[in-house]
């Protein structure tokens, strides 16, 4: 005859892990999702203008504008920036001094959000005749953190004549 069972006894210790099963097969691909919308604007001069040392050149027509992050006023030399984000600006178009200028001449073209000039991008040119034009370019990827902000390119070193100009913006 057996007699009434025990207590049970304490846990034993964990036994070792296991192996990893098989991987499960690959499900399958979502739908593709919807393009994003493309934030530029562009914006161009149509007469040839002077400018002031120290100041901001105007770009006379709004060219395009796609989204919302940018924005451009015909007659105006301010881009406004209006979404946190990482943009590249370009910058092309043709300097020659006016006439009357003491020569030679340095001309310098920076960009400046806020006023800031940014730094990492410029482009220059010494004027040593009358005559002489000079097409410029310049490119700059910044950053912008607080917004709306302002982004212009600003002529110095002298007072110029600014011809074919043209400016676009990208948010990347």
């Amino acid at each position: 005859m057996t007699g009434p069972t025990g207590p049970t006894g304490p846990t034993g210790p964990t036994g070792a892990t296991g192996p990893t099963g098989a991987t499960g097969a690959t499900g399958a691909t979502g739908a593709t999702g919807a393009a994003a919308d493309p934030e530029t604007v562009s914006a161009y001069s149509t007469p040839a203008s002077p400018v002031t040392s120290g100041n901001a050149l105007v770009f006379d027509r709004t060219a395009s504008q796609n989204g919302t992050a940018l924005s451009h006023a015909d007659n105006s030399a301010d881009f406004v920036i209006s979404q946190p984000g990482t943009y590249c600006a370009v910058y092309n178009g043709t300097a020659y001094p006016q006439q009357n200028a003491s020569l030679p001449e340095t001309n310098l073209l920076q960009f400046t959000l806020n006023g800031t000039t940014l730094t990492g991008a410029a482009t220059q040119h010494v004027f040593t005749t009358a005559n002489e034009t000079s097409a410029q370019s310049a490119a700059q990827l910044f950053t912008v953190t607080s917004v709306p902000a302002t982004l212009q390119i600003v002529s110095s070193g002298g007072d110029f004549i600014y011809s074919n100009t043209t400016m676009n913006i990208f948010k990347v």
